[in-house]
């Protein structure tokens, strides 16, 4: 994982594809700003609450620039699952993650066993595919689980609102996005939702990644849409196998120190 500033576990600024109708201005005519502060917080607020409260939803999260990764997951109240893709200095890393009840159970390449899990480059490759489950007090287990359910997705909805504007969807949905700031750290962002009802579309962020300027978008789509996960079969325990933290810490890509090549 490379530094998560939203949604998810590898590290990255979670962001998505747009999985239902882009957002355009309306036929005819120009965007219309709202500079009402107020207005703007109280619609970023009712969208976080209907966020959190949901007892599901889909999201597809694309980040491009400084960084690139691509999450494809379903959250609900207590599980759901993450399917993971993004560059390190291990390769191309690419896992799944499911959270049931409290453990998270984790599916991946070589390159991910060892940069997320600290799996020793020997055993990597003979765990590659199989699941492994990981509990807290396990060493990767903080680095893994949250972004999962529901109210990890909001802890991920950075903003400060400062105006709205109003939109339409190619389909025709009248839209609102509420733009805004991330507060102190550099950047803009903003959030799109379903003018009346308040459900979110979707959420971009547009920062900086070492200099290098990176937009990541997250879309939801889905609503109220429960995931369905459950414990696979044949987990093996991530305390039975041979780790050791990754010199950067887990789930960081070894920005400085990769593991050698995998033989």
């Amino acid at each position: 994982m490379i530094a998560t500033v939203l949604i998810g576990a590898a590290g990255g600024v979670a962001v998505a594809f747009v999985t239902r109708s882009q957002l355009s201005a309306p036929a005819g005519g120009s965007l219309t700003p709202d500079p009402s502060t107020s207005r703007a917080s109280a619609l970023y607020q009712r969208a976080l609450s209907i966020t959190q409260g949901a007892a599901g939803f889909k999201y597809v999260s694309v980040s491009t620039g400084g960084m690139n990764e691509t999450f494809v997951g379903v959250a609900g109240q207590l599980g759901g699952r993450q399917d993971i893709t993004f560059d390190s200095s291990y390769g191309s890393e690419h896992f799944t993650l499911l959270l049931v009840g409290a453990t998270v159970y984790f599916q991946g390449n070589t390159p991910a066993l060892e940069d997320q899990l600290g799996v020793a480059v020997a055993g990597a490759p003979k765990l590659a595919g199989k699941w492994v489950s990981v509990v807290l007090g396990n060493g990767p287990y903080g680095i893994l689980q949250p972004g999962i359910t529901a109210a990890e997705q909001v802890k991920g909805m950075l903003l400060v609102p400062t105006a709205t504007t109003r939109l339409t969807t190619s389909d025709g949905t009248a839209a609102t996005r509420i733009l805004g700031t991330l507060g102190a750290q550099p950047g803009t962002a903003h959030l799109d939702i379903v003018t009346g009802s308040g459900i979110p579309l979707s959420y971009v962020i547009r920062s900086t990644d070492n200099g290098t300027p990176t937009t990541t978008t997250t879309t939801f789509s889905q609503w109220g849409t429960a995931p369905s996960v459950s414990a696979p079969s044949g987990a093996v325990a991530w305390s039975t196998l041979v780790t050791s933290p990754p010199p950067d810490g887990y789930g960081k890509g070894g920005a400085s120190s990769p593991s050698p090549p995998a033989i």
